[in-house]
């Protein structure tokens, strides 16, 4: 490689033509200093480009954060990425801006993890079903004190209200306290049935609790007691697509048991993991009355009290015959001692 076309390599690369008498006699020499020349990316070092490929920080970033945002991620000390996504979610809700900071406050305040809790609640407000702190609802409130549910169910369920009402679904959110309400009467643990139930709703996962009127007949018909109350109730809640089906089936296991009760809770699980039962069998025929013999039960309770009556007339008779022996015999005593006086 000849001087000239060095020197015509090196004024493409940017850099400037070797200095007279410097390496003119080492070409070699010559490309490893046009390497290390600024700008040419051939004798770039790992550690450069990682520098390069890095992003930058803009000095006003922290500026563009609203400042309740970031008190509120230095008070939890969330991840600075997750006050950044925080941060672009509230800014589509701005008009509840204040009610969903305190929203917040109030449920990463009782989080293991605040920034785990967060990512929840952040997921909520970007696809519509998150809530802000809100007042207190009068009918939310009665459910509370007539139930005894603690506040975090109290809050769920306020929630739910306030969300129906949002989405313009006023006499939804009316018609799910009462389906509510209705299934906390057979509940063992109203507490806990609630937070399922109302997660259940604010999450999708059902349009609307199933209604137990058909199930609450069968339980005054049978005289269910209270664990079998609250199967019932669990049957009608996973089986409601065929309750009909389902319920016609309990009521045969029912009328052919002797204890109502025992066979509901027998049964249930069975129904309650979607399963199906087979029709009971038929209890054997013993006449009109279930009696011996084909005779009624009631009969033969009047014969037997007949009977008793007739016996106990046959004991009266023969005591009063040993009575009236006894007298005869004692005047006959004092006849005979009369006439030996004499």
């Amino acid at each position: 490689m000849n001087m000239m076309n060095m020197q015509q390599m090196m004024a493409k690369a940017g850099g400037a033509p070797p200095q007279p008498g410097m390496n003119a006699m080492n070409p070699m020499a010559a490309m490893m200093g046009m390497g290390n020349m600024p700008g040419n990316g051939m004798g770039a070092t790992p550690a450069a480009a990682a520098e390069k490929d890095k992003p930058t920080l803009k000095e006003d970033d922290d500026e563009t954060i609203d400042p309740d945002i970031r008190e509120l991620g230095d008070y939890f000390n969330i991840e600075e990425r997750w006050v950044v996504r925080l941060n672009e979610a509230m800014k589509k809700r701005q008009d509840t801006k204040t009610v969903d900071i305190e929203k917040l406050y109030e449920v990463l305040e009782k989080a293991r993890s605040p920034t785990g809790l967060l990512t929840v609640q952040i997921g909520k407000m970007e696809c519509g079903q998150f809530v802000g702190k809100i007042k207190p609802d009068k009918d939310v409130e009665r459910m509370a004190r007539k139930f005894k549910l603690d506040d975090p169910v109290t809050s769920r369920l306020t929630e739910l209200k306030v969300w129906r009402k949002r989405n313009g679904q006023e006499d939804r959110a009316t018609k799910d306290l009462e389906r509510i309400e209705y299934h906390l009467r057979f509940a063992k643990r109203p507490n806990a049935l609630c937070t399922l139930l109302v997660a259940r709703l604010l999450e999708g996962e059902i349009d609307e609790l199933p209604d137990l009127t058909n199930a609450e007949k069968i339980m005054t018909d049978f005289k269910l007691d209270e664990d079998a109350c609250s199967k019932m109730r669990e049957i009608i809640e996973k089986r409601s697509a065929d309750e009909e089906r389902v319920l016609t089936c309990v009521r045969k296991h029912l009328k052919n048991s002797s204890n109502a009760s025992s066979m509901l809770c027998k049964i249930a699980r069975q129904l309650i993991d979607g399963g199906d039962l087979p029709d009971p069998p038929e209890r054997p025929q013993k006449g009109k009355g279930g009696g011996k013999d084909g005779k009624d039960d009631g009969e033969r309770g009047e014969r037997k009290d007949r009977d008793g009556d007739r016996h106990h007339d046959r004991d009266r008779d023969r005591n009063d015959r040993g009575h009236k022996r006894d007298r005869s015999r004692s005047r006959d005593r004092r006849d005979r001692r009369d006439s030996r006086g004499r």
